[in-house]
């Protein structure tokens, strides 16, 4: 999963000094995030769902969902539901990206409030620029996040790849997951949930792990282990429910990938020839990724303790 970006801009070159976070710097994530809304909505669709949608039930026989659209709602639905969004509840989404979860939590569920937090300026001037009733948006990394009060439920979507910088030791990784959620439980209300969806590495030996992180698209990233994920959080959560689905998230690519070159064809003012041929081969190696068994995708709710 090395390699990527080769003739698209210059590489990241490290973040901002005053920056004392554990993970991605505000200026790591601006890196990848902040290219452009309409670029992305172009390809990622009308909702701008930067995340592994759900097409089916993980043991179910059944078709896939027929749309992205429509698996990707799914998705928001499955985790609103878990977390038991809701009239008078409300909502934090860690790792807000575009807004379409705490939109969601407001217009169909019915929410209180909805609050996001995000490191990207784009995200974060778009989520304002909506007006959606009951919601408020933060540009704050979730180690420095105060709230009013505590809410009812946590959703956090790709967030965990970001807190985790590569070539750190597992007892390293631990802590700061550790620290992640502990900050999660302090912000949850008795009893409430906390639902996550994160890539994971899966048949990558820890030792070669740090030496495939693709950081020319994601820098001052790594992924988690699953038991990583567990130990952090066994003094905090008891785990209520968890599935992982490698198909998921290839299915997503390769429709991101089917659209991103249509909308090179069609839009190359917002698709431009370099913009296309990095994001076109950073998608092509995930979905590898993905089929070669050396990634995963994991759903897990947790609950307060």
């Amino acid at each position: 999963m090395s390699g990527y970006g080769v003739g698209y801009r210059e590489s990241f070159v490290g973040g901002s000094a005053a920056f004392n976070g554990a993970g991605a710097s505000p200026e790591a994530i601006q890196f990848h995030y902040d290219v452009g809304t309409e670029f992305f909505r172009t390809w990622l669709g009308e909702d701008l769902v930067y995340s592994a949608a759900r097409w089916r039930e993980p043991l179910s026989s059944a078709p896939e969902l027929p749309t992205l659209e429509a698996a990707q709602t799914n998705k928001l639905d499955f985790h609103l539901k878990s977390v038991r969004a809701g009239a008078g509840r409300t909502l934090l989404d860690i790792g807000c990206g575009w807004g379409a979860m705490m939109r969601r939590a407001i217009e169909t569920f019915g929410a209180a409030e909805s609050i996001g937090a995000t490191l990207s300026s784009e995200q974060f001037d778009y989520v304002k620029s909506l007006n959606v009733p009951r919601t408020k948006v933060h540009l704050q990394s979730y180690e420095t996040l105060a709230l009013a009060g505590p809410v009812d439920g946590i959703v956090t979507i790709g967030a965990l790849e970001h807190f985790a910088k590569p070539a750190l030791l597992r007892s390293e990784k631990v802590a700061i997951y550790a620290n992640f959620f502990d900050r999660c439980r302090s912000l949850l209300s008795p009893g409430g949930r906390l639902s996550l969806q994160t890539i994971f590495w899966q048949s990558v030996d820890r030792r070669k792990a740090a030496e495939i992180v693709p950081t020319a698209v994601f820098p001052e990233s790594d992924l988690p282990y699953l038991d990583e994920v567990f130990e952090a959080t066994r003094r905090q959560f008891r785990t209520r429910y968890l599935e992982t689905s490698e198909d998921d998230y290839a299915l997503t690519l390769r429709e991101w990938l089917k659209r991103l070159r249509r909308a090179h064809k069609q839009n190359p003012r917002l698709v431009d020839e370099a913009k296309f041929l990095f994001h076109e081969d950073y998608l092509r190696r995930c979905i590898v990724g993905f089929q070669r068994h050396r990634i995963s995708l994991a759903r897990i709710v947790f609950e307060r303790l």
